[in-house]
């Protein structure tokens, strides 16, 4: 198989979203453990939610969510590619919202958001064909 087939490059996306997610997992359940702990360094003016304990359940939650995410496109799993273009859905939403509060950030995520679901939506029978 030559290195710019289809499937070569399919394979690659899958591997970028999956390592992207992990990232995010990582991030997310680091900062849900400093939310729960009610660190100093969070700061609560601007939040959608003013209680930190709330923020840091959601933030483990979602933590969660992201490296099963993760896990499941890097083992190639039938259900991989799916599941992250919710997530990624879910995670543009949120980001949506959170552009008065935070626009650079906010369009950085929704563009990488997109990107991943656009290209894993066009290579999945590459992928699992």
């Amino acid at each position: 198989m030559s290195p710019s087939s289809p499937r070569r490059a399919g394979q690659a996306w899958f591997t970028f979203a999956g390592i992207l997610f992990l990232i995010v997992g990582v991030s997310n359940l680091l900062w849900g453990i400093g939310a729960l702990d009610k660190k100093d360094y969070l700061p609560k003016e601007g939040l959608l939610v003013s209680n930190l304990s709330v923020l840091g359940t959601v933030s483990l939650v979602w933590a969660a969510m992201t490296l099963v995410t993760g896990v499941l496109l890097l083992t190639r799993n039938a259900y991989g590619a799916g599941f992250a273009m919710v997530v990624a859905t879910l995670s543009a939403l949120f980001w949506l919202f959170a552009i008065p509060v935070l626009p650079i950030w906010s369009l950085i995520v929704i563009s990488l958001d997109v990107l991943i679901i656009y290209h894993l939506a066009i290579h999945l029978d590459d992928v699992y064909g």
